[in-house]
């Protein structure tokens, strides 16, 4: 069985659903991680039902913002209904919003009682402090307690963690980890640090990434997230290349 290979809406930010439901099909993906923070479009689960429908593209993650609340908990949940998704990803809210934090670690284990057939994965934030102090940006920064702490599932986002740690203490024990593992984000690092470039172009060591990923049995999506430059994301034809090498990076070696 092969991984599908999704794109991740945050991806073609400035874009509405229906060209970016357009360009994932042109290029060949398996469907869509759906990140309802980045357009009023994506929180009308007909409109987006019928997406679906459309493009013959299925929704395999709903992606919340980091501000997260019970109002948009339920927004998520309908979008799960609506589109059959079984995988609900949080992005991690900053160290200081104490509110979206509170109410993601007090209210968490509930939601997954009353919704078994989900799975709850945090995404795993950016690894840096806030400035001048040494205290991390975001809350959930520790991929241990995500799973241990606080029992959710891990939405692995390589490019966010230390590239030290993930290519040695990570990697060598990913078996332990791919039980828990929803969703691995795939994208590699600039020289300076600035995550979610094209795969395959920068720092980090995918191709020996994938052939240990592989040998924990690793089943469920690769998806693509990649911060595009305004030049980037004004030509379609550079968007279409980019994100059909970025496919065919991960179909080279998430198959071998």
């Amino acid at each position: 069985m092969k991984n599908k290979i999704i794109l991740s809406t945050d991806t073609m930010l400035g874009y509405g659903l229906d060209m970016i439901f357009d360009m994932a099909k042109k290029c060949g993906y398996d469907g869509v991680d759906l990140a309802i923070s980045k357009g009023f479009d994506a929180w009308n689960e007909g409109y987006v039902k019928n997406l679906v429908k459309k493009y013959e593209l299925p929704i395999y993650a709903v992606q919340t913002s980091s501000l997260l609340n019970s109002k948009e908990m339920n927004k998520v949940l309908d979008l799960c209904e609506a589109t059959d998704c079984d995988l609900i990803t949080i992005n991690a809210p900053k160290f200081f919003d104490f509110k979206s934090y509170s109410f993601i670690s007090n209210n968490i284990s509930e939601y997954q009682t009353q919704n078994p057939a989900l799975h709850f994965a945090i995404i795993n934030p950016e690894d840096r402090n806030v400035f001048a102090l040494p205290i991390p940006a975001y809350r959930f920064s520790n991929v241990v307690d995500i799973i241990k702490k606080y029992g959710c599932n891990l939405a692995l986002d390589i490019a966010n963690m230390n590239t030290d740690d993930l290519e040695t203490i990570f990697v060598n024990k990913l078996d332990d980890f791919a039980p828990y593992l929803a969703l691995v984000y795939i994208s590699d690092k600039s020289k300076s640090g600035v995550p979610h470039q094209l795969p395959g172009e920068w720092i980090l060591k995918l191709p020996s990434f994938f052939k240990k990923i592989k040998k924990t049995g690793y089943l469920r999506p690769f998806s693509v997230k990649l911060s595009l430059t305004k030049d980037e994301l004004a030509d379609g034809d550079k968007i279409e290349m980019i994100l059909t090498r970025a496919r065919e990076f991960i179909q080279k070696y998430g198959e071998e």
